[in-house]
C-alpha cells in the first residue's frame, strides 16, 4: 500500500516537473562575439594600462617605498648564511 502511493507520488511530482521545464535557446560563438564587437564603441580607444606603481604594489624606490627594506632580523638571517 504504501508502496503504490510512493510511486503515485513520485509519478505526480515527475510528470509535474517535466511540464514546468524550459529550455532557452544557446547561443554560438560566432554570435556571442559578434554581440560583443556591436556593442564596443570603436570611438573611444581602450583606457592604457596602468603602471607597476598604480597597481598598488607601491614604488620600486626604496626612498618613496621603506616597505622594500627588509627587517634587520630578516638581513641578520640572509647574511648568516644557510
Amino acid at each position: 500500500m504504501i508502496t503504490k502511493i510512493a510511486a503515485g507520488l513520485l509519478a505526480v511530482t515527475l510528470l509535474a516537473s517535466c511540464s514546468s521545464t524550459t529550455t532557452t535557446q544557446r547561443t554560438t560563438l560566432r554570435e556571442t562575439d559578434a554581440a560583443r564587437l556591436a556593442a564596443a564603441d570603436a570611438s573611444n580607444p581602450a583606457p592604457p594600462a596602468e603602471a607597476p606603481e598604480e597597481v598598488g604594489a607601491g614604488p620600486n624606490d626604496t626612498a618613496k617605498n621603506p616597505a622594500l627594506v627588509p627587517s634587520p632580523l630578516l638581513r641578520t638571517s640572509a647574511a648568516g648564511g644557510l
